[in-house]
């Protein structure tokens, strides 16, 4: 299908992906701007909205892309929008983004929003993978595209991290992290990269977060609600490493209220509750995730009322939540 790019003249091409880059959106973006370089010999600019998280960051030193911290989309010939099934998670640049005449193509692994049709001309959707990364590789198998040594590198760490280190791979997965070995990319490093210590105030955090901690069950589930200012996506994770079936963390800075959700694979397999689309995108319109992890947030309610409706949103699909004292 990208083959109808060879016979339109573009000059300027803008990768973005969501607000507050992971591994993942990092990884698979940095692919598909060497990918559509390939195919279009045009510019590629990279954007990335309100910036990358922490351990992006380092990634980012290691393997730099071009970015545009001012993309002027009117001017773009196309769009490619990566690991993002929501408009609204492009922030700042959403509206820019819709309104401009350039062809835009998708490409993700989150079931996708209703909204999404606004930023897509074209779709690559594939929700069986864990990963954007894996999504960008097969882009590159089926337009027979060379994939580089440090390409490679690059697309299995966005692999590894989406995948917990594989732990949520699938056959397919296992498969393109072979390819990827032959072409030179090193399991071992992508570790290296990936294993990182924790910094004073996350693990103050995580701390906090578990001091703060109410617990709640259906008879069946240990879910666990927290409040912490920061980190709440690491916090609800460190709350399912305690021993909760469902950790949600809620969290705001005044201006905006956050909540992170993080499940067992246990959990979702007995309950068939998904995070992202049960969850998250039902109390937010800036919410989705995975089945096990997701994320949301809103401008307009204040955190009392972003974890009450979170209660009751997961109370109404696993039944009465009891409190345990």
């Amino acid at each position: 299908m990208l083959s109808i790019l060879h016979k339109q003249k573009i000059k300027l091409v803008y990768v973005i992906t969501h607000r507050l880059a992971d591994i993942d959106a990092y990884c698979s973006s940095y692919a598909a701007a060497k990918l559509f370089h390939f195919l279009t010999k045009s510019t590629v600019k990279v954007v990335f909205p309100e910036g990358l998280n922490s351990i992006t960051r380092k990634i980012s030193k290691k393997f730099p892309v071009t970015t545009d911290n001012s993309p002027d989309f009117i001017r773009a010939d196309l769009i490619v929008i990566v690991d993002t099934n929501n408009p609204l998670l492009l922030s700042e640049a959403m509206q820019d983004v819709i309104e401009s005449k350039a062809k835009k193509i998708l490409i993700d692994h989150h079931p996708m929003q209703k909204n999404a049709q606004k930023i897509a001309d074209i779709s690559f959707i594939n929700t069986k993978v864990s990963s954007a990364s894996e999504i960008v590789y097969d882009l590159y198998k089926e337009n027979r595209l060379p994939i580089s040594k440090k390409v490679a590198q690059v697309l299995l760490l966005g692999i590894m991290a989406d995948s917990q280190h594989l732990f949520l791979a699938n056959g397919k997965t296992i498969t393109v992290v072979s390819e990827l070995y032959k072409i030179g990319a090193s399991i071992e490093a992508a570790k290296k990269i990936l294993t990182r210590e924790r910094e004073f105030s996350e693990r103050m955090a995580r701390l906090k977060a578990a001091s703060r901690v109410s617990l709640y069950s259906n008879d069946s589930f240990i879910i666990a609600f927290s409040r912490i200012g920061s980190f709440q996506a690491s916090s609800a994770k460190a709350l399912v490493d305690l021993g909760a079936d469902l950790g949600v963390v809620i969290g705001g800075n005044g201006k905006e209220s956050k909540a992170s959700l993080r499940a067992t694979q246990q959990f979702y397999k007995r309950s068939r509750l998904h995070l992202g689309t049960d969850i998250a995108s039902k109390v937010s319109a800036s919410g989705g995730g995975h089945p096990t992890a997701a994320s949301l947030s809103s401008k307009s309610i204040d955190e009392d009322a972003l974890g009450k409706l979170l209660f009751e949103a997961i109370e109404a699909k696993l039944g009465k939540l009891n409190i345990i004292k």
